[in-house]
């Protein structure tokens, strides 16, 4: 079985039209966090798509004025992302020129959702931010973060919220229940040593547990240290009214744009990502929803289905590129999708890399088959 198959396995499916009042199923641009860079990602889709090429390379510019390099050529690097300045602006600028992959192809979404770092590429797509002052935000509190590295963990746990917070216990100063994907995981931020006594008995009892390789703690008191530093850097940035709806899991509501300001992005970091309390905002209508995750390989894709079937609402969730598969192949089948939930895209924008061909002349027979009713 396939990254795409099991990313997909045991959801349920959209159908064309779905929608009661036979219009397309509702589309959600699902953004996520850091976690889904790899060697390699990106180099196929430059090469093949041109859009993405050259949304990639305005980016890239936007974060050389800040940081002094390109993410362009990182995707060419054989070296591995690994500190966060550098995984956060060249991710933010991949999910930004996939984005205008999909609007290339006449694909809008009618909603953006953004995880931890992802929202700075949701408010990018979504117009409330410049490439420029996107940048400053990407880049500038990456290298903020970079000074934190080792002074905090995060571990991904298989409880819910309330069940985190009750594992927690006396360790509230010093841990927090940072990111909550669904009902049935949890990740906690926060001291090492308060966590390690927070995970041996979870182990003990069964619960899963596993150590996220990040270098910081982000969405827990561990980042606090930065909170001037980052508002100082950001204090010049002008957000816009944004011209597509975004759900913040900030502040698990609706915002207008303005709201991105430098004070948002320090709370970004800071409190806890609240992604499964939109998707579950997002599905309180019942409305047929098909979630499409921007990223190099999908991260979220698991927590959209645990909230499809909390929900019980008719839809699915795909992810557009995944890792090691082709991507022009895992492009298509997710377009394909879309597709088939009733938007339409601009098949003239779509290059699928074949080739055209002559039909074959039809043979005919040339016999008379009627009988000869006279005789």
């Amino acid at each position: 079985m396939t990254e795409t198959e099991v990313a997909t396995r045991g959801v349920p499916r959209v159908a064309g039209q779905m929608d009661a009042d036979g219009g397309p199923v509702r589309l959600v641009f699902v953004f996520p966090g850091q976690g889904a860079q790899w060697v390699g990602m990106g180099r196929e889709l430059a090469a093949f798509n041109p859009v993405f090429e050259r949304a990639m390379r305005e980016c890239a510019d936007a974060v050389e004025a800040e940081l002094g390099w390109s993410p362009l050529r990182r995707l060419y690097d054989d070296a591995p992302l690994t500190a966060v300045d550098e995984i956060q602006p060249t991710l933010w600028a991949f999910q930004v020129a996939l984005a205008a992959v999909w609007r290339a192809w006449g694909v809008e979404p009618d909603l953006i959702i953004g995880h931890s770092m992802g929202e700075i590429a949701g408010a990018t797509v979504a117009g409330a931010l410049t490439l420029g002052d996107a940048a400053a935000v990407v880049c500038r509190r990456g290298v903020l973060l970079r000074e934190l590295g080792g002074k905090g963990e995060m571990w991904a746990v298989g409880l819910s919220e309330a069940a985190a917070q009750e594992a927690i216990g006396e360790h509230t100063d010093l841990v927090a229940a940072g990111v909550l994907n669904s009902d049935r995981f949890t990740v906690l931020s926060g001291d090492p040593d308060a966590l390690a006594a927070i995970i041996e008995p979870l182990r003990e009892r069964g619960v899963f547990a596993r150590r996220v390789n990040v270098g910081y703690a982000s969405h827990g008191p561990q980042v606090e240290p930065v909170r001037d530093g980052l508002l100082a850097a950001l204090a010049g940035i002008a957000p816009r009214a944004v011209a597509t709806p975004v759900h913040s899991t900030v502040r698990d509501a609706r915002v207008e744009g303005p709201e991105f300001d430098g004070a948002y992005w320090m709370e970004n970091v800071r409190q806890p990502v609240r992604f499964a309390s939109a998707v579950r905002a997002t599905l309180a209508d019942g409305e047929p929803t098909l979630f499409v995750e921007l990223s190099p390989h999908p991260l979220l894709i698991p927590a959209l289905h645990d909230g499809l079937e909390a929900a019980g609402t008719a839809g699915t969730a795909v992810p557009s590129l995944v890792r090691r598969q082709p991507d022009r192949g895992t492009l298509l089948t997710a377009l394909g999708t879309v597709y088939a939930a009733g938007h339409d895209p601009d098949w003239s924008q779509v290059d699928t890399g074949g080739e055209r061909v002559p039909l074959p002349v039809q043979p005919w027979q040339r016999r008379r088959l009627w009988l000869d009713l006279d005789d």
